[in-house]
C-alpha cells in the first residue's frame, strides 16, 4: 500500500511526535494524549442537553423550548450553543420562534444564521490548522446546505405571515441563486482537493455531485406568492419549475404530485382558494460512523481510525394527514417535499471531501506516530519504541471525532393541500393520523377572500 497524505496537516504531527520521541520523555506523549481528548470532550457537546428542547419540542410547547434555548445557566447554552455554534444557536431558536408565531424575530434569528454561514466561507487559519491536526470539531460550526437553502422558505413565510408578500418572493428567488451556486461550489472543492493531492484518482474520489437544483417547496410557495399577488405569468412559470423539480430528482421526490396542484392556477371567478401546508417530523441528525483501516506499519501504528459524520432520519408518527371544514368539506394534505431527503442529498457531496480528508489525516497522524516510535527505538530501545507508538495510536484515535453537528428543529416533511370555496370565514381543522389512528389534530379560523392568497400553516413535529 503506497501512502500519501497531504503536506500542510502530516507536516505539523510529524513534527510534534519526532521531537517527542528525540527527547525521549514520556510526559510529552502522555500530555499529547490528554491535550487531544481535552479538545476533543470540549468540542463535542452533550446529547442529552437537548432534551429538555425536544421534550417542550414534542409537547408542542414551543414557548417552552425557546426557554430552554434562551436560559443562560442551562446546559443548552453552557455546551451546545458556544462561540463554536453560533449558527446552531440561530438556526434552532430561529426554527422554534417560526413555529411559536413569532415571525419578526424568527426572520432576525434566520437573518444572522444566513450571515454568519456566508462569513464562515473565509475560515481562520488556526481553526483549519486545528482540524487538520484534531478533527473538524474544532472548526466554527458552518452550517449544512440544506440548512442554508431551507432559512429562505421560512422567512418567505415569515414575511407572508407579516403581509409581505414582495419580500417573500425576494427570499424564494434567493433560494434559486443558492442553488446555481452549489452546482459549481463542490466541483470547486474537489479540485482543489486534486491539486493538493496529485497521486488521487480523480475517477475514485468519493465525492458526488448533488442532484437537487430545484425545491418543489420553494417553487410551490413561489406559485401562491405570485398568484397572491395578481402575476399570474410567474406563477406559472414556478409551476413549470416545480414539475421539472420532480423530473431532474426522481430519487428525492418519489412521492407523485400533489393533486391539489394543478388546480392552483385556476380559482374560478368569484371564489377564494384555501391553502394548507402543514410541516411534521424533525429533520435528520448525524451519528458518528466509525471505520478502523489497516496500514503498512509495525503494531501498533498498523491500522488507522477513521469517523465520519452520516445522517440519520428521526421517524415521524404521522402517515397523513387531513383537513376538515366545518362546511362539510374535506381533502388531504399531500407530501410536497421530503425536506429529510433533501437533506441527506445535499449532504452527500460534502461527506465525500471529508472522506477523503478524514482518510488522509488519520493515515498523516499514523505514520507520523510509526515513524516517532522507529526514532525512540532507535534511541531508547524496543521497549520505549514500543511505548510512544502505543501513546502515539491512543493519542490518534481520541482526536478522531466526526463533526456530528447539525440542526435539530427544521421539519422532514411539507404537506400541501388545495380547494376553491366561496369566500367567508371558516374553521379549518386538520387531523393527523398514524398507525390508523389519530394522533394530533388543530383547528384555526381563516377568512378565505378573492383575489388574495389564503395560506396557512400547521405543524406536528412529532
Amino acid at each position: 500500500m503506497r501512502v500519501r497524505v497531504f503536506l500542510p496537516f502530516s507536516a505539523g504531527i510529524f513534527v510534534f511526535f519526532y521531537c517527542a520521541a528525540r527527547v525521549a520523555c514520556a510526559a510529552c506523549v502522555a500530555c499529547a494524549v490528554c491535550v487531544a481528548c481535552a479538545v476533543c470532550v470540549a468540542c463535542a457537546g452533550g446529547p442529552g442537553a437537548y432534551a429538555p428542547i425536544d421534550a417542550e419540542i414534542q409537547s408542542g410547547s414551543f414557548e417552552g423550548a425557546l426557554f430552554s434555548i434562551d436560559d443562560e445557566r442551562g446546559a443548552a447554552r453552557k455546551t451546545i450553543y458556544t462561540a463554536k455554534n453560533k449558527i446552531l444557536f440561530y438556526l434552532d431558536r430561529g426554527m422554534i420562534r417560526h413555529y411559536a408565531g413569532l415571525y419578526g424575530e424568527s426572520s432576525q434569528d434566520l437573518e444572522m444564521a444566513e450571515f454568519l454561514i456566508e462569513d464562515a466561507f473565509t475560515k481562520s487559519l488556526t481553526q483549519e490548522i486545528g482540524s487538520y491536526l484534531l478533527n473538524d470539531n474544532a472548526k466554527d460550526y458552518a452550517g449544512e446546505d440544506y440548512e442554508d437553502l431551507y432559512i429562505n422558505i421560512f422567512k418567505a413565510l415569515n414575511y407572508y405571515h407579516e403581509g409581505n408578500i414582495e419580500s417573500a418572493l425576494v427570499e424564494i428567488r434567493r433560494i434559486d441563486e443558492k442553488l446555481v451556486y452549489l452546482a459549481d461550489k463542490y466541483e470547486a472543492a474537489k479540485e482543489k482537493v486534486l491539486q493538493s493531492n496529485k497521486q488521487v484518482n480523480p475517477d475514485r474520489l468519493p465525492v458526488e455531485a448533488s442532484r437537487f437544483s430545484h425545491s418543489a417547496l420553494a417553487r410551490y410557495l413561489g406559485l401562491l406568492f405570485y398568484r397572491g399577488i395578481g402575476k399570474s405569468d410567474s406563477a406559472r412559470i414556478d409551476y413549470e419549475e416545480l414539475l421539472k423539480a420532480y423530473d431532474l430528482a426522481p430519487t428525492i421526490y418519489r412521492n407523485s404530485l400533489p393533486s391539489s396542484v394543478k388546480d392552483e392556477l385556476i380559482v374560478p371567478e368569484g371564489q377564494g382558494r384555501l391553502n394548507v401546508i402543514a410541516f411534521t417530523g424533525l429533520s435528520p441528525v448525524k451519528r458518528e460512523e466509525i471505520i478502523i483501516i489497516p496500514l503498512p506499519f509495525e503494531f501498533p501504528n498498523n491500522t488507522a481510525k477513521l469517523a465520519f459524520p452520516t445522517m440519520v432520519d428521526r421517524n415521524s408518527v404521522v402517515q397523513r394527514a387531513e383537513v376538515v371544514l366545518d362546511n362539510g368539506k374535506r381533502f388531504e394534505l399531500e407530501l410536497i417535499e421530503n425536506m429529510g431527503a433533501v437533506a441527506r442529498e445535499t449532504f452527500k457531496t460534502r461527506r465525500g471531501l471529508i472522506v477523503l480528508k478524514t482518510t488522509a489525516r488519520a493515515i498523516a497522524k499514523a505514520t507520523a506516530s510509526a515513524v516517532s516510535a522507529s526514532v525512540a527505538r532507535e534511541k531508547g530501545g524496543g521497549a520505549w519504541g514500543a511505548l510512544v507508538g502505543i501513546m502515539g495510536r491512543v493519542a490518534s484515535s481520541a482526536s478522531e471525532q466526526a463533526d456530528i453537528r447539525l440542526s435539530r428543529y427544521f421539519p422532514c416533511y411539507a404537506l400541501v393541500g388545495g380547494i376553491n370555496l366561496d369566500p367567508g370565514d371558516y374553521t379549518v381543522t386538520v387531523n393527523f393520523y398514524g398507525n390508523g389512528r389519530l394522533v394530533h389534530s388543530e383547528k384555526k379560523e381563516m377568512a378565505v377572500r378573492r383575489n388574495s392568497l389564503n395560506l396557512e400553516q400547521f405543524f406536528f413535529l412529532n
